[in-house]
C-alpha cells in the first residue's frame, strides 16, 4: 500500500534489433505511489531488463538488525523484527551510505551506514492502542531517512502490532543499505511490470478498397 508502484508501455517498430540501440523513456503519469512511462524504439528484452533492474539493482534503507528491549505483546519478538524489516524506508539519501558489507569503519554497523531507530509505546488505557510505523522516531533526523507514509498528515501509519492494557514494546531498530537482489525489504517498488505496444500502420490503398461493414468488423476485431 505504501511502496511505489512503476508501470511500463513498450511500444516497438518493424525494425525492433536496430529501434533496441536507441531506447526512450517518455514519462506518462507520476505520483507519490505510482509512475507510467512508455519505452520507446526498444524491444521486450531491454523492457524485462530495465524491470529486473528497478527491482533487484537499486539500493535502498530498510531495517535489518532489532533488538528488543521490552515486549509484552501477543507476537513474538522474531515476528515483530521480520514485519519491521518490510517497512519501507524513504532513501532519497541513500548514496550517502556505505554499503553495512563494505563498510570500512565497523565490523557490524555505524553512523556511515546504518541510521538508528527507537520505539517506545506503552498501553496504559483501556481498549486497543495501534502501534505503527509513526512511532518509529530516528535519532538523528537530519538524515532524511524515516518510514515511508501515506499522502495526508491523517493518514495511518503502517501497522506494527496492537497492544492491550498493560502491554509494552519497546526497542531499538537499524536501518541498514541494501539491495532487492539481496532481500525483499530492499526493493523500490513494490510492483513493476511492462506490456507491449505495437505499432500499427494502415496501408490507406488497399482500406480504401474495403467498404463500411468491412472496415467496422476490422475496427470491431482490434479493439481500437
Amino acid at each position: 500500500q505504501y511502496q511505489r508502484r512503476v508501470r511500463g508501455s513498450l511500444v516497438r517498430g518493424m525494425e525492433s534489433q536496430s529501434l533496441a540501440r536507441k531506447p526512450g523513456v517518455q514519462i506518462l503519469e507520476l505520483t507519490h505511489e505510482e509512475m507510467l512511462f512508455k519505452l520507446v524504439d526498444s524491444d521486450a528484452s531491454f523492457a524485462n531488463a530495465l524491470r529486473r533492474t528497478i527491482i533487484a539493482e537499486i539500493a535502498t534503507l530498510a531495517i535489518d538488525l532489532v533488538e528488543i528491549e521490552n515486549n509484552s505483546s501477543v507476537l513474538s519478538d522474531e515476528f515483530l523484527a521480520h514485519r519491521l524489516g518490510l517497512i519501507p524506508m524513504v532513501s532519497k539519501t541513500v548514496d550517502k551510505f556505505a554499503d553495512c558489507r563494505d563498510c570500512m569503519n565497523c565490523s557490524n554497523f555505524c553512523s556511515m551506514c546504518s541510521v538508528e531507530f527507537r520505539l517506545a509505546v506503552s498501553c496504559e488505557e483501556d481498549g486497543t492502542l495501534m502501534v505503527t510505523s509513526k512511532d518509529l522516531y530516528a535519532q538523528d533526523n537530519t538524515l532524511g531517512v524515516e518510514p515511508v507514509q501515506a499522502e495526508g498528515d491523517t493518514a495511518d501509519g503502517i501497522l506494527i502490532v496492537k497492544l492491550r492494557k498493560g502491554q509494552e514494546l519497546k526497542l531499538r531498530a537499524i536501518a541498514k543499505k541494501g539491495v532487492g537482489k539481496v532481500h525483499a525489504k530492499w526493493q523500490p517498488v513494490s510492483c513493476c511490470t511492462f506490456w507491449p505496444v505495437p505499432v500499427v500502420e494502415i496501408n490507406s490503398v488497399l482500406a480504401g478498397l474495403l467498404t463500411e461493414e468491412e472496415k467496422k468488423q476490422w475496427l470491431s476485431l482490434i479493439h481500437i
